[in-house]
C-alpha cells in the first residue's frame, strides 16, 4: 500500500484549492450594461416577438461588452469570426437580466434590459480566437527563465557559450500554454545570434532592467525571467521518489520595464526515478504558473484595449517653460489622454508617462499635428508603449 506524508498532501489540497478560488473569481467579473432589443410583432404575436427582442437586446448587451474590449476598426476586421463564435453563443456570456422597459411602436417590439456580462469569459474566447492579440499588435515573447532538475545542471540558454542549449521543460510547457491564446514567440536559438551576453548577464537570476536590454536586442515586447528548481524529498513507499518544483516567474515590458505579470508556484510529483519525477514536477509547476501569469497578461491587455495604457514619453532639448507648456498641449489638445505624471525633469530632459486611450503610435502621429507655438516636437523613436521625442525651434 502506497504511503502518503500528511504534510505533502495537505500543501497539495491547498495548492488545489486555492487555484480553483483564483479561477471562480476570475470567471465571476461581470460588467453591468443596457442595451435595446427589437422584434416586428407578427399576427399579433407579441410573446413571441417579445422573447425575440430580449434575445436581441442580449446580443447588443455582449456587442457592447466585446466594443469595451476592442476598438471598433478591430471589431470590423474580426467581424465574421466574432459573428461566428462570439455572438453565435451570447447567452454563455449573459449572467443575468432584467428587462427595464418595453414599447410598442406599431408593428415594432421594443425591450430594453440590463444585463450582466461575464467579463472574464468573453475576454477567454476573444483571446481564444486571437481578436484580443491581434488588437495588442501581437506582441512578441521571449522565455529566460532558469531551470534545475534533480542532480542536474542549470539550464539556462542565455548562458550557453553557442546558445545551442535544447529547450527547457518550464520554456516548452509556458509555450504550448500561451501559443492557444494566439501569443507569438521568440525562439531562443534564433535569440542566441541576436542577443549580446556579456558576463554580466550570465547569471541564473535576471533583473528586470537585464531582461530589458536583451529582450531589446532580440525585438521582444515581452520577456518572461525566472528560475524553476526541482529537488528531491525522499522516498513515499513501494520505492517511488518524491520530488517538489519551485517556480517564480514574472512578465516585463522591454520598452517600459513594466512587470505585468508575476506568478509564484510549487508542484510535487511521484515517479520511480528521481529524473522523471523531477520532469513531472517542473512541467505541472510551469503549468500552473503559466495559466496565472496568462491570466494576468490578457487581464492587462484587456484593459488597455478597451480602457487606458500608460505610455512612457522621453522629450529632450527643451527649457522648463517650454516643458510647462508641452503639458499644457497634452492635457487640452491631445485626444485620449485622461491623466499626465511627471516623472523627472533633469537639464534639458524631461520624462513623464500618461494614461492614454489609444497606443504610442497613435499618440506620436496626434503631437506631431499640434502647435506648441514657439517650437515644435519631433518623434525620434517609438514602441508599443512608449515615445522619444525632441524639440525643434520653428
Amino acid at each position: 500500500m502506497v504511503r502518503f506524508y500528511k504534510p505533502l498532501f495537505l500543501a497539495f489540497c491547498l495548492l488545489v484549492a486555492a487555484r480553483v478560488g483564483f479561477a471562480q473569481e476570475t470567471k465571476t467579473e461581470t460588467k453591468t450594461v443596457t442595451a435595446e432589443g427589437v422584434a416586428a410583432v407578427q399576427q399579433g404575436a407579441v410573446d413571441i416577438a417579445r422573447d425575440a427582442a430580449i434575445e436581441d437586446a442580449q446580443k447588443r448587451a455582449v456587442e457592447q461588452a466585446i466594443g469595451i474590449m476592442i476598438d471598433s476598426q478591430t471589431q470590423v476586421e474580426n467581424y465574421q469570426v466574432i459573428s461566428d463564435k462570439i455572438l453565435s453563443q451570447i447567452k454563455g456570456y449573459i449572467t443575468h437580466y432584467n428587462v427595464i422597459g418595453e414599447n410598442q411602436d406599431s408593428s415594432l417590439l421594443r425591450v430594453r434590459i440590463t444585463a450582466e456580462v461575464s467579463m472574464g469569459k468573453l475576454s477567454d474566447d476573444l483571446s481564444a480566437i486571437g481578436v484580443l492579440m491581434s488588437q495588442m499588435h501581437k506582441p512578441r515573447t521571449m522565455i529566460m527563465v532558469a531551470e534545475q532538475n534533480v542532480g542536474g545542471n542549470v539550464n539556462a540558454w542565455w548562458m550557453d557559450t553557442h546558445g545551442e542549449a535544447d529547450l527547457s521543460i518550464v520554456e516548452n510547457t509556458f509555450m504550448d500554454k500561451f501559443t492557444e491564446k494566439g501569443f507569438e514567440f521568440i525562439d531562443h536559438a534564433v535569440a542566441a545570434k541576436e542577443i549580446k551576453v556579456t558576463s554580466p548577464y550570465k547569471v541564473t537570476n535576471l533583473s528586470v532592467a537585464q531582461a530589458r536590454t536583451l529582450g531589446n536586442q532580440a525585438d521582444a515586447e515581452v520577456v518572461v525571467i525566472g528560475k524553476a528548481i526541482a529537488k528531491y524529498y525522499g522516498e513515499v513507499g513501494g520505492g517511488m521518489k518524491s520530488v517538489q518544483a519551485d517556480l517564480s516567474a514574472k512578465a516585463v515590458r522591454t520598452d517600459t520595464g513594466q512587470v505585468i505579470a508575476a506568478s509564484t508556484t510549487h508542484a510535487a510529483a511521484v515517479h520511480i526515478t528521481e529524473l522523471s519525477a523531477g520532469t513531472e514536477a517542473l512541467k505541472k509547476a510551469a503549468g500552473l504558473a503559466a495559466d496565472d501569469m496568462m491570466t494576468k497578461i490578457l487581464a492587462v491587455y484587456s484593459k488597455e484595449t478597451g480602457g487606458t495604457r500608460s505610455v512612457s514619453i522621453t522629450i529632450t532639448g527643451l527649457t522648463k517653460t517650454q516643458f510647462v507648456k508641452f503639458k499644457d498641449v497634452l492635457r487640452n489638445q491631445v485626444r485620449g489622454i485622461k491623466d499626465l505624471h511627471e516623472r523627472s525633469f533633469t537639464g534639458t530632459t524631461a520624462k513623464i508617462s500618461v494614461d492614454s486611450k489609444t497606443g504610442a503610435q497613435s499618440l506620436s502621429d496626434e503631437l506631431t499635428l499640434r502647435d506648441f507655438g514657439t517650437f515644435s516636437v519631433e518623434v525620434v523613436g517609438s514602441t508599443a508603449n512608449s515615445l522619444e521625442l525632441k524639440v525643434a525651434p520653428k
